[in-house]
């Protein structure tokens, strides 16, 4: 990708950048990104002292400081597989958590921006301490220290989060490792005993029968703070605090056979003493073979760098670097990503589902159902409970979802939690679902959408107000977008190609808009090209009415889909443009899907052809004005004409339709190295 990125003053297009921290303009963003040919795997401190209560220190791999940037957490953190960051705050009561956009990009100095960052309530919290995401699921589990419990929540929850779940314990929790293969969950417990929660999902979150470890004899005072999970040798690290006020009795135990250990274990090592300088070590986590540890009481970052092996005693650690007050601790590892849902361009892409979304449905049927890609049957469904227009997801599984207040005057995103692998029967809840609205995101009538994973964007058409709206993906709130391009015809969709950081912009004049270096502008440029679908050199006739829109990188094409006149139900089509980085004004198309008369439907039952979505060789078509979700085969080959469709759906007003392929949501063990997170 070779996307820009805005800084203290003006915005720079980056060689080879993936990344994008937003700031600069009228709201006086200063966050800019770290070139990626210099990053490695940073290293996240959290601070909590009297004097830099939620600064996140970024280190580098000599464990420097990099970059210190504002957070709106000072507890646990915890990465998602696309790079973000949560944080726990436990200076109010009830606790709340913070989303941090892309923190290994943060420039220093930084500040949290709500452009960006996305707050979740925490409801009936007390003290949240540690945390832990399970990212199949896309859930959320937090430490609740004073009041005995695990809360859990949606990761995609926003400001009016509610609990999805909470687990009475029988004592408080500091910190919290879990395990999503084996659905198993590690609780660090103050008591100094480390309760396991075998099922701890599947079991609804219960921890009434958890086992019991008690790492060894018992007889001084123990407190366990830190905790990480080694799944591939089934052990555990964990730190002892001991007692909180003397700075020199910390310990670390090593525990072999974790996950089916009970009652008092010795640990395979205990390193402790007066030369490890463990006072209050309160978290820690693993690289491979190597520990670090977050030693408060003593101001610094403790590594042994064979935490596995070796004595037990008073060992010295390997190294040792000053921090005041550090927290907690996460590893940013670099997401390994597909591509961009609507950036697929090959076939052989499995696709597990095709979701669509429907304005309006029948009364009492839900408003969003996966088909299966033979167009045959309802795999699931979902109720939102919207004025839905178009519909995206991200790679993570959460499904996004443009919607209006009916009448086209208020506009809205919702996010729904891993509705892109889950789901099913389910409703929007706000303990893993979150609405972005309000006067600040100036949305009058949202259409269509692209979501780009690795820039962290969202970038939106919005109909009633003629623009393209560029929010971060996570976002929750009264978010104002990060910046805005106007224009003068009103757009319904657009397709983004984030390699050359190129835009495409559907216009209901029945043209396509075209601006170069996009996001590297801040969308500031008036559009560069305009494309006029053509036949025999001449524009397409009127009416025509572009809705649907899909860039192909590996044939430098795009899809277009024709509603003609929103008033004609008969009157649909369906367009390839070849060359599309450079063609301009009036270009033939390659493809043209019409019955040649508007006043029938003809055998490609187009009308309204209001989204198109394509897998790198089958269209998929939400058709409105005949209630039928279509499929067209071979489409960038297709000889035109009046094309029967390959396969169809009877669907009622389907709106927008969207490809999930099955690398969404994947585990912690998929995309991260087991225990680098907490």
């Amino acid at each position: 990708m070779n996307i820009g990125t805005y800084r203290n003053v003006g915005c720079v297009a980056l060689a080879a950048a993936i990344s994008l921290a937003a700031c600069g303009g009228n709201s006086s963003r200063n966050n800019s990104v770290t070139p990626p040919e210099v990053r490695t795997d940073p290293i996240l401190v959290m601070l909590n002292g009297s004097t830099n209560k939620g600064l996140i220190n970024r280190l580098d791999s000599d464990l420097n400081v990099e970059a210190r940037f504002s957070s709106g957490g000072n507890e646990g953190m915890a990465q998602d597989l696309l790079g973000n960051v949560y944080v726990a705050d436990d200076t109010t009561t009830p606790s709340s958590f913070q989303t941090i956009h892309l923190a290994a990009q943060r420039e220093d100095s930084s500040l949290t921006d709500p452009a960006l960052e996305r707050d979740i309530d925490a409801p009936g919290s007390a003290t949240v301490k540690g945390i832990a995401v399970a990212h199949e699921a896309g859930l959320l589990f937090a430490a609740n220290v004073g009041g005995n419990s695990i809360e859990v929540f949606g990761t995609a929850a926003g400001d009016m989060a509610q609990p999805l779940a909470s687990t009475a314990l029988p004592a408080n929790c500091w910190d919290l490792a879990y395990n999503e293969t084996l659905d198993i969950l590690f609780l660090a417990m103050t008591n100094g005993t480390i309760l396991v929660v075998d099922d701890y999902v599947a079991g609804g979150f219960d921890a009434t029968a958890a086992r019991t470890i008690t790492p060894g004899d018992g007889s001084s005072i123990s407190n366990i703070h830190g905790i990480a999970y080694r799944a591939a040798t089934d052990t555990l690290v964990v730190t002892d605090v001991g007692d909180a006020a003397v700075a020199d009795d910390g310990k670390v135990y090593v525990i072999s056979n974790a996950s089916s250990a009970s009652g008092m274990v010795t640990p395979d090592r205990t390193i402790a003493g007066p030369a490890t300088m463990l006072g209050n070590p309160v978290d820690l986590i693993l690289d491979g073979d190597k520990a670090y540890i977050a030693e408060k009481s003593n101001d610094a970052i403790l590594v042994y760098n064979n935490i596995f092996s070796g004595a037990s005693g008073d060992v010295a650690p390997n190294k040792t670097v000053a921090s005041v007050k550090p927290e907690s601790l996460v590893q940013i590892r670099t997401p390994s990503l597909g591509d961009d849902v609507s950036d697929i361009d090959d076939s052989s892409v499995t696709i597990n589902g095709v979701l669509v979304s429907s304005n309006a449905p029948l009364p009492g049927d839900p408003d969003v159902v996966v088909l299966d890609t033979d167009l045959t049957t309802v795999q699931r469904d979902f109720t939102v409970g919207e004025s839905l227009e178009s519909v995206s997801v991200n790679q993570l599984g959460d499904v996004y979802l443009t919607a209006d207040d009916g009448a086209n005057l208020d506009g809205r995103i919702v996010v729904v939690n891993r509705l892109g692998t889950e789901r099913d029967g389910e409703m929007f809840s706000l303990s893993r679902d979150r609405i972005v609205s309000g006067a600040a995101t100036t949305l009058v009538s949202p259409k269509g959408f692209d979501v780009a994973d690795e820039a962290g964007l969202l970038l939106i058409t919005d109909n009633g107000d003629p623009a393209v709206k560029v929010f971060g993906a996570q976002s929750g709130g009264n978010a104002p977008p990060l910046f805005s391009t106007t224009l003068t015809v009103p757009p319904w969709d657009l397709a983004y190609d984030p390699d050359q950081d190129r835009l495409y912009v559907a216009l209901t004049d029945g043209t396509v808009a075209v601006f170069d270096d996009y996001v590297a502008n801040e969308g500031a440029d008036d559009a560069d090209r305009i494309i006029t679908p053509a036949i025999g050199g001449s524009a397409v006739a009127a009416p025509t009415n572009l809705h649907g829109i899909v860039y192909v990188a590996d044939s430098n094409a795009l899809i277009v889909s024709d509603v003609g006149s929103g008033a004609n139900p008969t009157d649909g089509k369906l367009y390839v443009i070849e060359n599309a980085d450079r063609a301009e004004g009036n270009t033939n198309v390659s493809v043209n899907i019409d019955n040649g008369d508007g006043t029938t439907v003809g055998n490609t039952q187009l009308g309204n052809p209001v989204d198109i979505a394509f897998d790198g060789s089958s269209l998929y078509v939400a058709e409105k004005s005949q209630d039928q979700v279509l499929r067209f085969d071979n489409i960038l080959s297709s000889p035109g004409g009046d094309v029967t469709p390959d396969a169809s759906y009877a669907q009622t007003k389907p709106e927008s339709v969207v490809l999930l392929p099955d690398y969404l949501a994947p585990a912690e063990e998929d995309g991260l190295p087991s225990g680098s997170i907490r």
